[in-house]
């Protein structure tokens, strides 16, 4: 690998971002990957990625860096990091070995909001949402790391009372970023010029429910509506407007399974007034009505025929 101006190691040049999506279930929404085969390779990827949902990974053995849109962070065995949703990065194990690791990916917000009236869940969620990424170690950050740690064993074990224990320290860990927010110093990315997108994402993902025309989103990316639009079919595979029906959808997915409110109440509060555009539009995503998803007893993925190219690894690659 060559060396830069300032003699440290050149980053390889990268030109695409890559979006792995993770189908959470619905009545947990979290996805536990763990075991001797995820290892990390010593081989630089060829390009970053981000998911859709937040990533908390839990380095087991060896060393190596994490590499985000502007810099390098490096990592060693028992280190934790969290990754919020829409992070560009990859990571990469010191030559010669291959670091193993956990991965915990999860709505944290949907995760404990059966714990809390849904006044609390909001103003919790709003308080907890993290913008850049985050190294926890034992010495620095002993109890959210202790309380992640916690999680993730939660979330391999097969005890009968292991969900109602991972939302329990899913609550403690939410409180504990409530009191911390996100600390100045973590490490983030500088600039998003190697991903200008995720400010529309983040738009999306809070006000789905809301207008996203693709004026405003184009704006709040600091782009032109035409290359915008280019660049996001480029990167996520769908239109914006196919981008946000997609959510809405996957919305009320969620809650025609939480709720026994009417589906012209839930069409509404996802952000489509018509309930027939909206029983139209659930169709040609879940291939049946809102209706027979809610009394189905084998109900499709919310992401079915889903628009976005790439999912995540649900087994290690190679």
């Amino acid at each position: 690998m060559l060396k830069g101006e300032n003699g440290q190691m050149a980053q390889p040049k990268r030109t695409e971002v890559e979006y792995r999506i993770y189908e959470l279930p619905l009545e947990l929404p979290i996805v536990c990957l763990t075991g001797e085969a995820w290892r990390i390779s010593d081989i630089p990827a060829e390009r970053l990625h981000f998911h859709n949902c937040m990533e908390i990974g839990f380095c087991h053995s060896d060393g190596g860096y994490i590499e985000f849109e502007a810099e390098r962070v490096e990592f060693t065995e028992g280190d934790v990091f969290i990754i919020p949703r829409h992070v560009p990065h990859t990571t990469c194990s010191r030559e010669g070995c291959k670091s193993r690791w956990s991965y915990l990916f999860v709505d944290l917000e949907a995760l404990i909001s059966a714990l809390l009236p849904s006044e609390e869940a909001y103003r919790l969620r709003n308080r907890t949402k993290i913008l850049k990424p985050m190294k926890l170690t034992r010495e620095t950050d002993a109890r959210l790391h202790f309380l992640c740690s916690c999680m993730l064993e939660e979330a391999a074990s097969e005890e009968a009372d292991a969900r109602r224990m991972l939302q329990i320290y899913a609550l403690a860990a939410a409180s504990e970023l409530q009191r911390r927010r996100t600390d100045a110093g973590r490490p983030s990315a500088k600039n998003s010029r190697a991903f200008p997108l995720k400010p529309a994402l983040e738009y999306i993902h809070d006000h789905y429910m809301e207008p996203c025309d693709a004026a405003t989103l184009a704006n709040l990316c600091h782009l032109s509506q035409t290359h915008f639009r280019r660049l996001f079919l480029s990167c996520m595979g769908a239109t914006p407007l196919q981008f946000v029906i997609s959510t809405r959808i996957y919305q009320a997915c969620v809650m025609l399974l939480n709720s026994d409110e009417p589906v012209l109440t839930i069409a509404q509060a996802v952000g489509m007034p018509s309930v027939s555009s909206f029983n139209r539009n659930f169709q040609q995503v879940m291939g049946m009505s809102p209706r027979q998803y809610r009394a189905s007893t084998v109900r499709p993925s919310p992401m079915k025929g889903s628009i976005l190219p790439y999912r995540g690894w649900t087994l290690p690659e190679g």
